[in-house]
């Protein structure tokens, strides 16, 4: 597949976009907020203490990762004031360029999701709302056919979850609600009372995923920070090792965590092996490789083959069975990936 590199004027907006967005996250606080850096397990995280109100003084609350781009977000919060309009003028331009959009209830969502601070808190999007983004990241024009959806995966690690010293308010399902009342918890087979998907009539679909702990299960887990149960499923990990912050170009722009693009197309070459051969799992499975497969070329085209290259190591030391579903999934890939993928594996 022969995939167009977008222009550069349109990375450089969607770079700025990043950062405007990051600047109107540092900003969502009331003035005379404080920040304070704890160290965790060797990391560095922030935290911020909210100024006292009639109601008390709120407790301190996770804010996020040390990087240098929060470091200098803090800074400009102390400052300045986000400029909502230069963000929905590039987000239009970034469009009219090409760059793929969600449809106005996935961007929506995202959005009230982005506000309430889900993505402070570690969660992250995965499958095709998360694809759609890679447009921007990479810099490459993505076929109208792979951004296509109709619902929304969010994951977040179980241990990330409870390790959280905060908690999501509202809930997860009072935000979906605050979006659309329709929306409404599916119950699981496991109790009536639990659910790890929350729809609306239309068949749109929010999905709540987790990582597996030991043995499969299948038994859904409470994620506490997200208040929120969620579905364990294999091989989640791997992806949500190497998170990146992404713009999603919704109505106002959202600033969202998406799995690294080299994870991402390996990890669809994993699961792609899971899905039965008939119906709409091979449908899905068919999807997966083409995604993967247009992420392998794209990260080859920008020169980016080693990252994925390592990625790929990574997951074939793994053991025999994922070499083995790395395998069978490359021999399905068009002939430019599956070389690629395939050379990688030989040497693993």
């Amino acid at each position: 597949m022969t995939l167009q590199e977008l222009p550069l004027v349109i990375q450089t907006s969607y770079a700025e976009l990043i950062d405007q967005l990051r600047l109107a996250v540092a900003l969502d606080v009331p003035s005379g907020a404080t920040f304070r850096k704890r160290t965790i397990s060797g990391k560095d995280y922030w935290y911020i203490q909210e100024p006292t109100t009639p109601a008390g003084r709120p407790p301190e609350r996770y804010f996020g990762p040390d990087t240098p781009e929060r470091r200098t977000a803090i800074e400009r919060a102390r400052t300045e004031k986000a400029d909502a309009d230069t963000r929905r003028a590039i987000r239009r331009s970034l469009v009219a360029g090409g760059l793929p959009e969600p449809d106005a209830l996935t961007g929506s969502v995202v959005e009230a999701l982005a506000t309430a601070g889900v993505f402070r808190l570690r969660a992250v999007i995965v499958g095709t709302v998360a694809f759609q983004t890679y447009s921007g990241l990479l810099g490459v024009r993505l076929p109208n056919a792979a951004v296509r959806t109709g619902d929304l995966d969010l994951a977040q690690d179980y241990g990330i979850s409870a390790a959280l010293d905060d908690i999501l308010e509202p809930s997860l399902f009072e935000i979906l609600k605050s979006v659309d009342p329709a929306f409404a918890p599916v119950p699981t087979l496991f109790s009536p009372t639990i659910a790890t998907t929350y729809a609306r009539p239309g068949g749109f679909r929010v999905d709540m995923l987790t990582t597996n702990r030991g043995a499969d299960r299948g038994h859904p887990v409470k994620l506490p920070s997200l208040q929120t149960d969620a579905a364990p499923l294999r091989f989640l990990d791997f992806l949500l090792r190497d998170t990146i912050e992404a713009a999603m170009l919704s109505r106002f722009g959202a600033l969202v965590n998406v799995p690294s693009p080299e994870r991402y197309a390996v990890h669809k070459l994993i699961v792609s092996t899971l899905r039965k051969d008939t119906g709409e799992s091979a449908v899905k499975s068919d999807k997966d490789l083409v995604q993967s497969g247009i992420l392998i070329d794209a990260l080859i085209m920008k020169r980016r083959h080693e990252d994925l290259a390592g990625v790929l190591r990574e997951a074939a030391q793994r053991g025999a069975t994922w070499k083995d579903r790395l395998r069978r999934s490359a021999a399905r890939l068009e002939p430019s990936p599956r070389a690629f993928v395939e050379s990688i594996l030989a040497e693993a």
